[in-house]
């Protein structure tokens, strides 16, 4: 037994899951096919495995009567940084974290809260990100349909703390997610971790105030959730002015937004494309010559973030980068789509 502990704690949760789904059919197929003695097990593993939910499910409604904060961020990673906070200022048991996994500084948003909003939104995605329709598969309390729910199923007497930064997809996620609420009266709080990063005195010297809460020292990230850990509430109008702003951005149908003068914008993709050219032309000329004129994907997409200062995500540069190749802007040489396994350079003539 020993053993089999130690090989279920070398499980990440992805494994976790997989064993437990493979363990569920093995069950069910003992219990419509096996034998008679396999019949049995099949009966008796099902009423353990029952009340093993049981008790999970007891612990959580535990666990929610105890939790007076539900803290809302735009991606898992943010989530996972916001959890190792809130443990290490000892707020964490009366803290739920709640995540969006999409990106909302590019792809479609109009309708989001309706299925065929969301599958549209879908098929865009999975159109241009090869790797989306996992991500959603390995998470799927995190799919829109599931997190939409969770949202509207916030009880009134939690308080609502929402996460961002001065980027277009923290933006464009939290007046999606003030629109999702708009009918509730309870107040709501919202903490923009770039404006009281600058406010805070914490910054470092000489070092740009952070557009995306993972770019804050840990340190200084702690400090910051500690200090403004119940965040500021929104005035009724304020509401209503980001409830209205989410509207204006459903009706433009750009699928590229940035943040610029306090503002989401719809942006035309050309603009993202000129930069890439920009961020190739600059590492070509920075560049030792016995590379015949090729930059690793990589490079060229960690310059385009530090040109651009806007999160839009390595996939959707990797993306607009193939489209510049298949225009013949760009030539490449290795394995594509494999971000560290190809390079480019710009066609010459």
């Amino acid at each position: 037994m020993h053993k089999l502990y130690e090989s279920l704690h070398q499980f990440g949760e992805k494994e976790l899951r997989m064993f437990l789904y493979h363990l569920l059919n093995t069950v069910d197929h003992y219990d419509k096919e096996g034998s008679l003695e396999e019949k049995r097990l099949s009966e008796e593993l099902m009423k353990i495995i029952q009340r093993q939910i049981d008790v999970v499910q007891s612990h959580q409604l535990q666990s929610s009567a105890l939790q007076n904060y539900v803290h809302l961020v735009f991606s898992l990673s943010d989530a996972g940084s916001l959890k190792v906070a809130l443990s290490r200022i000892g707020k964490r048991t009366v803290s739920q974290v709640m995540a969006f996994n999409e990106l909302f500084s590019v792809g479609p948003i109009s309708d989001l809260d309706t299925i065929t909003g969301q599958q549209n939104r879908l098929f865009w995605m999975m159109e241009r990100n090869r790797d989306y329709r996992y991500g959603q598969d390995i998470n799927r309390e995190h799919q829109l349909v599931n997190i939409i729910s969770a949202v509207k199923s916030i009880p009134e007497n939690k308080t609502i703390v929402i996460w961002c930064a001065d980027n277009a997809h923290d933006q464009t996620g939290l007046r999606f997610v003030l629109y999702l609420l708009r009918e509730r009266e309870q107040q709501i709080n919202v903490v923009n971790m770039s404006e009281v990063y600058e406010a805070s005195g914490l910054q470092v010297k000489d070092k740009a105030i952070p557009y995306a809460m993972g770019q804050i020292d840990q340190e200084i990230y702690e400090e910051l959730v500690r200090k403004y850990y119940d965040g500021f509430t929104l005035e009724p109008c304020q509401r209503r002015l980001y409830e209205s702003e989410w509207l204006q951005l459903t009706n433009q149908n750009s699928e590229l937004r940035i943040w610029k003068d306090g503002v989401v914008k719809g942006s035309d993709m050309c603009m993202l494309d000129e930069v890439i050219v920009k961020a190739v032309t600059e590492l070509e000329q920075e560049q030792e010559q016995n590379e015949n004129g090729f930059i690793r994907a990589g490079s060229i997409v960690a310059r385009v973030f530090d040109i651009f200062q806007q999160l839009v995500g390595d996939w959707f540069i990797t993306y607009r980068i193939w489209i510049l190749v298949n225009r013949g802007i760009l030539t490449f040489r290795g394995l594509p789509w494999a971000l560290h396994q190809f390079s480019v350079k710009l066609v010459k003539g």
